[in-house]
């Protein structure tokens, strides 16, 4: 997906929100702003409110949640680590979203960084997150195709640098 689509620098929003994380202070604009109205992640259900922002690589991103403390993840588009991902939501899971048109939706894995420098990135690819970009609705959603595994091997060089993403560090 573009990352303009989800500019979270736009000069024109009137409205804004802080973000305090081990990095620092970044300010967005509310339209960076999605909600989970089920409840957030796994393990971080009380976190319903995030900022989606496209980080320095084409493909990834940033979700940081406004609440304190932070809670940051890193997602990365699932069709770049396996080209043939399928995405299979039931009808209740689209009526949740208010997903009408396939382009309303887009589909993020969390990424699990390594702790120790080389070692392996991984991605969820079992319970994707689900966004509706034109009603900023999200979801975290357990795949029913369990050919999908929950740490799969990232390369992250698949995904090349890009000048207009949010670095942090």
């Amino acid at each position: 997906m573009d990352s303009t689509v989800l500019d979270p620098t736009t000069p024109e929003a009137a409205a804004s929100v802080t973000i305090e994380h081990a990095f620092g202070t970044i300010t967005v604009s509310d339209e960076a702003l999605m909600d989970f109205p089920q409840g957030g992640l796994f393990g971080f259900e009380r976190v319903t409110r995030y900022a989606l922002l496209p980080a320095a690589r084409r493909g990834l991103w940033w979700l940081m949640s406004p609440t304190t403390p932070p809670v940051t993840f890193v997602l990365a588009d699932p069709f770049v680590v396996a080209p043939s991902y399928e995405l299979d939501l039931a009808e209740s899971e689209r009526e949740r979203l208010g997903i009408e048109q396939p382009t309303d939706v887009i589909a993020l894995v969390v990424l699990t960084l390594p702790a120790d420098p080389g070692g392996v990135v991984t991605a969820n690819l079992r319970a994707p997150l689900v966004v509706n970009i034109t009603k900023r609705l999200a979801a975290q959603i357990v795949s029913r195709d369990d050919t999908h595994g929950v740490a799969t091997p990232v390369d992250l060089s698949l995904y090349p640098p890009q000048a207009e993403g949010v670095q942090l560090g």
